[in-house]
């Protein structure tokens, strides 16, 4: 049976297919059809009768149902990253069609780099975890208006008083304001407080969900590391759910985003800031892991007592992992780098010591700590 590669432009509103045989320049199909995955399904699944159907669209807003719909048909559906996808220089126009053709070409080519499509459980989870970061940014973009809104009135922090622990919350709620700016206070603290709650309760069900036996041996490693505690060890492995797809740490650190970019020429060699090109929810937990961890070369008693839980050999790379942040922090802090490139360089490091956790064989987790 000869091969149809099929390119989809996926969008709200429609759907853009286009599908070329393994030999020759003239499409075999070019249709568009309403922002429906049915008729899209119902269409290739008649050619897969005549045809060995592999199709392919942009990952991106459209989500993963239409791919799993294909799936689920029988038919070869992948997503395309889009950062990665062959773009001619030249090529100065750009429509639906168009781009449905350069990725049927480019899937027949076989020049493109596909993401992985997470099961709907996946997703969910992952849902969770992002809801509760959205929640967390707006709480910190409030938590500034509110210190600004009371810096504007003439109210200065005491000296000693850290921001919002119960003693900052009980001087704000006791500053003498005009009866209108009391109000409108007391409008910001009340929404503030509501998302405090709430993003208590969504950590709250993130942790329940990482005591689940498929997450509760991988959340148990990731705690072995200094820095990550349950909601922490979930928001990574939401991210990334299957660790194996990567080869090596080298290629999980280019996913994270935090390896530096290079554009060398000749003799020439040059390096840039990070890419950033990898998974930003990613990247932003493991930066946030290694805050404190040039603080001591030695665990401390609640890293102590989570080693306990995990085997020798996951032990030892939880060790030598704490070891060698310490050392990468002084080295680069001696040579004056700043503290920002310091952490960056630090996460980046953490990152192949998390691959290296997380593809050890399974059954190495000692659960009688």
């Amino acid at each position: 049976m000869n091969r149809l590669f099929v390119g989809m432009d996926v969008h709200k509103e429609k759907i853009v297919l286009i599908g070329f045989p393994k030999d020759g320049h003239m499409p075999v199909v070019r249709e568009t059809f309403p922002g429906e995955a049915t008729r899209v399904v119902k269409r290739l699944v008649k050619l897969s009768r005549e045809w060995k159907i592999e199709a392919c669209y942009e990952a991106g807003p459209s989500g993963y149902g239409l791919a799993r719909d294909l799936v689920k048909a029988g038919l070869d559906c992948r997503l395309v990253a889009p950062s990665l996808i062959p773009r001619r220089p030249g090529n100065r126009v750009k429509t639906d069609s168009r781009d449905a053709l350069e990725l049927a070409l480019a899937l027949r080519a076989r020049t493109l780099a596909f993401v992985r499509i997470p099961s709907r459980e996946e997703e969910e989870v992952r849902g969770l975890v992002r809801c509760r970061e959205d929640i967390a940014r707006q709480a910190r973009v409030l938590k500034m208006t509110i210190s600004h809104w009371v810096f504007t009135r003439g109210h200065r922090l005491p000296t000693g008083l850290k921001r919002w622990t119960p003693r900052h919350w009980s001087w704000l709620r006791s500053l003498p304001l005009s009866a209108l700016e009391r109000e409108t206070l007391d409008h910001y603290l009340d929404m503030l407080f509501l998302q405090e709650e709430r993003r208590k309760q969504i950590e709250a069900r993130i942790c329940e969900l990482g005591d689940l036996p498929e997450y509760r041996e991988r959340v148990k490693r990731l705690m072995a590391l200094k820095g990550f505690s349950c909601l922490a060890a979930m928001r990574v492995i939401a991210e990334v759910m299957e660790f194996r797809r990567f080869k090596n740490a080298s290629s999980f650190m280019k996913f994270t985003g935090l390896v530096p970019s290079e554009y060398s020429s000749g003799e020439r060699i040059r390096r840039g800031k990070i890419t950033k090109a990898g998974n930003s929810h990613l990247r932003h937990v493991l930066v946030e892991a290694v805050q404190r961890a040039h603080s001591s070369v030695r665990p401390g008693r609640g890293l102590l007592k989570r080693l306990q839980g995990v085997s020798g050999p996951l032990r030892q790379i939880a060790l030598r992992c704490l070891a060698r942040l310490h050392h990468k922090f002084w080295a680069l802090t001696r040579r004056g780098v700043t503290a920002g490139r310091v952490r960056v360089a630090m996460a980046r490091e953490l990152a192949g010591f998390v691959w290296a956790l997380m593809v050890f064989p399974a059954g190495e987790t000692n659960t009688a700590g």
